[in-house]
């Protein structure tokens, strides 16, 4: 996952929790020197190590339900990354060489590559990054020397902004073109959960994230590395593509284009369809624009453009006009949309409202933050509409 930056000045705000804490006697302060002054200086003259293996434990819990899964990585400087996982009973291989990431099913004994910029930020390298942003940007609330899985560690808890959002999915930039990733299949969509709790276990001595969890609005997503050893050698062969029992090639990867539009106007413009736009008068109050994205999926032949809008409670909204029908729509019940027939379905992050007319596609997303009325006017309104 990646969390966006925020620019919070926290050294002040450090000295004043700390006091506060102290004499109400909530917070165990460790040795004097350790302070998020002290986390940056760290992290300023702290170095990624050449190479890293560990045994990487996930576990994820959304209202109340725990899921867990464990990785094998191993992972070196120069980008080259391989991971080994067993989820829903598949195992996995996902190597990076550098120039290619290769996705190996054993059990379909299938192998599908993607092209990768060579200049990205490496794994091993996003490991340091994203504390580094933490300590930067987020107001420290606690910190204490304690221990993981044998080494000894800062354990920082953080305070993130109010508009923190829980986001499972990656932008991978290839020149032009932007794509997004999952990071793993889930029928939970976590995106728009706000985190309100960040917390980090340093190695003392290198700094590596022995263990990350971030948590908010029911849902909890933490990491720890087991095992880990720094620097030691790793074996030959490692990082080589993988290869199909059967000797057949990898098949490529075929990612969606993503295009940022400044207006509506320019959407349509360069979409193959009329963009629908909901009227000012059906969005709920307080909603505003925040981003329209074209995505051109071009193993579907398919292209759609979403308008998001979002209010001051980080309640969202999401309008999309699509030229084909999405390979994973979800369901619902009949519902009339102008002259047309929709479905509507219901789950805990919000609304869908979908309907077809004139060979193209249409939804309306409303979070949960919102009556289920709410997607079937905003819809109703869209123009052009059937």
């Amino acid at each position: 996952m990646s969390p966006s930056d925020a620019t919070h000045q926290s050294a002040l705000l450090l000295v004043v929790v700390a006091l506060a804490c102290l004499s109400a006697g909530c917070v165990a302060l460790p040795d004097e020197g350790v302070s998020q002054d002290h986390l940056e200086d760290r992290f300023a003259e702290t170095e990624p190590p050449e190479s890293a293996a560990a045994t990487v434990e996930i576990t994820e819990t959304v209202d109340g339900e725990v899921t867990t899964h464990t990785e094998t990585v191993w992972l070196r400087a120069d980008g080259a990354s391989r991971i080994e996982t067993t989820e829903d009973g598949a195992e996995m291989v996902i190597v990076n060489d550098g120039s290619e990431r290769y996705f190996h099913d054993r059990e379909a004994d299938s192998v599908r590559s993607y092209e990768i910029d060579s200049t990205a930020t490496s794994y091993l390298e996003g490991l340091y990054e994203q504390p580094e942003r933490y300590v930067e940007s987020y107001d420290v609330t606690e910190i204490e020397e304690t221990t993981v899985d044998g080494h000894e560690v800062y354990r920082v808890e953080f305070d993130p902004p109010a508009n923190e959002t829980i986001d499972r999915s990656i932008s991978v930039q290839l020149g032009p073109d932007e794509y997004v990733l999952p990071l793993e299949t889930s029928e939970v969509d976590t995106a728009e959960r706000s985190a309100d709790r960040v917390e980090l276990w340093l190695d003392r001595e290198s700094m590596f994230p022995v263990k990350h969890a971030i948590a908010g609005d029911g849902i909890e997503l933490e990491t720890t590395y087991r095992s880990l050893s720094l620097d030691e050698p790793l074996e030959e062969g490692l990082f080589d593509p993988p290869e199909a029992d059967d000797g057949s090639d990898a098949e490529e990867f075929v990612l969606p284009t993503i295009t940022h539009h400044e207006s509506v106007a320019e959407a349509d413009a360069a979409a193959p369809f009329s963009v629908a736009e909901p009227e000012a008068d059906a969005l709920p109050d307080g909603v505003e624009l925040e981003e329209i994205s074209q995505y051109v999926f071009h193993d579907e032949d398919r292209t759609q453009v979403t308008l998001s809008y979002r209010n001051g409670d980080g309640d969202s909204i999401a309008v999309t006009t699509s030229d084909g029908q999405r390979q994973f729509a979800t369901g619902g019940d009949p519902v009339a949309v102008g002259n047309a027939t929709g479905t509507l379905a219901h789950t805990d992050e919000g609304t869908e409202l979908q309907w077809s007319c004139d060979g193209l596609y249409y939804s309306v997303f409303a979070g949960s933050g919102y009556e289920s009325e709410t997607a079937v006017s905003i819809g109703e309104s869209a123009k052009p509409v059937c």
